[in-house]
């Protein structure tokens, strides 16, 4: 690569690439590899990013007039100009995680990546339940979950929080990412009291009496989440991530009795998501 790709001037000036077949690209190149040459087209900083393989160009000149030549390898198509599909540098990205509906729950992301190489990310998710719906009782349903994880899942009807996400490498479609996650979400269980009953016409206690009610309780998580993302189209992303940590569930001092015992505390948490967005 010649010594004026280094010069900071060099982004702010337009370079030509004059291909094979004589097309002329007023790019801005921003690197020369030996089989490829990464440029954004002259329309502004935030253009999409182009990859075209060096046997399609004759030559590069650049700003400061000086000039790259390359070798002339002639490809069995000449009319044939093929470039990589460009890479989406939008700053904002909308999107829904599909799974969660099978839980009866909405949850909206919204994601906002900083920097010219869109490096670190700041998502914010939004879950609301979709039905309300009595809330289960605990002991019940551990039948077919086996963990206070699904119960929550079932029983949340708001949940929010913040992720930081930090990408690898330059801007791709394909991209890998990690960071820490704050989970908040608020979700419905009953809880049951149970006491002596009313003596009957004999002065007989007719037993223990008990009494259910539904309360609502906290969930707070940290997480160190991980995962991919992978650009379909121009605008469509999908993400697919995962994350272990530490969650603390807190319940109703008032509706602390029985059926909650297992269900309050901390433990530890895993979780996995899916999602498709829109990048803009």
């Amino acid at each position: 690569m010649l010594a004026g790709l280094g010069n900071p001037e060099h982004s702010l000036a337009q370079d030509i690439i004059v291909c094979i077949n004589d097309t002329r690209i007023e790019a801005r190149v921003l690197a020369v590899k030996a089989t490829a040459i990464s440029y954004q087209h002259w329309t502004g900083p935030d253009s999409s990013i182009t990859i075209i393989s060096t046997d399609y160009v004759r030559y590069i000149r650049y700003h400061n007039g000086t000039q790259q030549n390359f070798a002339s390898v002639v490809p069995k198509r000449l009319s044939v100009l093929k470039e990589r599909k460009p890479v989406n540098l939008g700053r904002n990205v909308v999107g829904i995680r599909p799974v969660d509906l099978l839980s009866i729950n909405a949850t909206l992301t919204y994601e906002h990546l900083f920097g010219s190489r869109r490096r670190v990310g700041l998502k914010v998710p939004l879950t609301l339940k979709l039905v309300h719906a009595r809330a289960e009782n605990y002991y019940s349903w551990v039948v077919y979950q086996s963990s206070s994880w699904g119960y929550y899942q079932s029983n949340k009807f708001f949940g929010t929080g913040l992720e930081l996400n930090f990408y690898t490498g330059p801007p791709a479609r394909f991209r890998y990412f990690f960071g820490p996650a704050l989970q908040y979400g608020r979700f419905r269980y009953r809880s049951g009291e149970q006491y002596m009953g009313e003596a009957d016409f004999f002065g007989l206690n007719l037993g223990k009496v008990y009494r259910y009610e539904d309360a609502v309780g906290e969930h707070v998580a940290l997480l160190l989440n991980n995962g991919v993302r992978y650009q379909v189209g121009k605008r469509c992303v999908f993400t697919g991530e995962g994350g272990i940590g530490w969650q603390t569930k807190v319940l109703d001092k008032d509706h602390k009795n029985l059926d909650t015992e297992e269900l309050a505390g901390s433990d530890f948490k895993i979780a996995v998501n899916l999602g498709f967005g829109y990048q803009f």
